[in-house]
């Protein structure tokens, strides 16, 4: 009785996986762990499992002893045999298994006697527009700040001086963090002091202490140099009959078709398609201009295929959802584009030391694939929704390495030529 009652819950959690659509892959091992903890319960001959039986079978898998089954733990194999286990637990329960939910409760790192003007400044943040992914950056840097300030004893915020901003600086530039995080948490820090400087929480504007903070657009990362068949490559790997992969299939088809940055990618919306007119038109979240692009069959069926087949119910507008509960758009553009890299890693594809190779490197491909088919500049420049062609020039004619090799100067003329100028 008591074996059949767990197979009916697992039932259910399976059927729950499948309609979040998590992978083969995902749902087989799940089903692994349910037979094994099956098999687990019968050898015990109690009645329906509990608490405990959880912990000792997540003990026989991995070897970590847990104390609950939401204690934190670096144990991957313990982390492994939970997760289904908590799924399986709600079933039992009569309830519905929320597929993705947070295993362990969040870790507040707000010291508690600043959480209070942390949470003033977040709602501040908020009251301007600052979307909920720039809320959460804000409030990771806010914290760390706050966690040094009381590691160096101060009691209120106004007891924050300049040389604790200064202390908590070096300690950061030691870590050797790449300069356009260190300025990212520059520009978020230097917020956050001027908001505590505007409303009186601290006598010194101590954003004005910050050191100045310039990492040039120049000798950073270069995308990798995709070539067709490494993009038909990762298009391989990707798994069109689950719905993470019709999803996933559909957004690496708009980039490496239409040159559609992250950013649009992840604030896509259905009303931007005419699907009679064969077009995709949007405003550009970068740049604010307009963007009209052709459509072309293969994208657009991607993307039907996606909506229809795959994209689970969400109450938000974007196309392109995250496929836990409770099925909300992507948080940031990172969330995007690593789905590239995983890809990408799945069909061998090895990337150069000092190349990028998310989804925004997909746009250098599409150039330098319009450039060699002798696609006039400004057709790309337009394509590719950039302001001015000088960005064109600056960033993606240098990567077209045939025309560049066409341009190239023949030594003994050159050297000819200055024989011919010095006589």
């Amino acid at each position: 009785m008591q074996a059949t009652v767990v197979r009916d819950a697992s039932v259910r959690v399976i059927v729950g996986l499948e309609a979040a659509g998590r992978s083969r892959a995902t749902i087989k091992r799940h089903q692994a762990e349910f037979n094994a903890f099956a098999v687990f319960l019968e050898a015990r001959g109690g009645s329906v499992p509990t608490e405990v039986d959880c912990l000792d079978f997540i003990a026989e898998r991995s070897g970590a002893r847990l104390a609950g089954l939401r204690e934190p733990t670096s144990c991957g194999r313990a982390q492994l045999a939970r997760r289904p286990l908590l799924l399986l637990m709600e079933a039992l329960a009569g309830g519905v298994p929320l597929v993705g939910q947070v295993t362990t409760p969040p870790v507040e790192r707000c010291p508690a006697r600043f959480r209070a003007v942390r949470d003033e400044y977040l709602g501040a943040c908020r009251r301007r527009g600052n979307a909920e992914a720039t809320v959460v950056s804000k409030m990771q840097a806010a914290d760390q700040f706050l966690a040094y300030l009381e590691e160096v004893g101060r009691e209120t915020i106004a007891e924050a001086q300049a040389r604790d901003l200064a202390g908590f600086w070096a300690r950061r530039q030691r870590r050797g963090y790449a300069p356009k995080t260190t300025g990212l948490l520059r520009s978020v820090l230097a917020d956050f002091l001027g908001h505590l400087h505007e409303v009186g929480q601290i006598e010194e504007d101590l954003a004005r202490r910050l050191p100045p903070q310039r990492y040039p657009r120049r000798g950073q990362s270069a995308p990798h140099p995709w070539t067709a068949g490494e993009v038909r490559r990762v298009l391989e790997q990707i798994d069109r009959q689950a719905a993470i992969g019709k999803r996933d299939y559909a957004m690496v088809l708009l980039t490496v078709r239409l040159g559609v940055r992250v950013g649009d990618l992840r604030r896509l919306e259905l009303g931007w398609f005419d699907w009679r007119a064969e077009t995709l038109a949007l405003t550009q979240h970068k740049t604010g201009l307009p963007l009209t692009l052709p459509l072309p069959g293969d994208v657009g069926w991607a993307v039907i295929d996606y909506v229809r087949h795959g994209r689970p119910e969400a109450a938000c507008r974007q196309v392109f959802v995250k496929h836990r509960y409770p099925f909300t758009a992507f948080g940031s553009s990172s969330s995007v584009g690593c789905r590239l890299s995983y890809y990408a890693r799945r069909a061998g594809i090895v990337f150069g030391s000092g190349h990028s190779h998310g989804l925004h490197s997909l746009r250098g491909a599409l150039a330098v694939a319009m450039l060699q088919s002798d696609t006039p500049p400004p057709v790309v420049t337009a394509v590719l929704g950039h302001a001015a062609s000088t960005t064109t020039a600056a960033h993606y004619l240098r990567l077209d390495t045939e025309h560049l090799r066409r341009c190239a100067l023949d030594v003994e003329d050159v050297l000819a030529a200055v024989q011919g100028a010095r006589s």
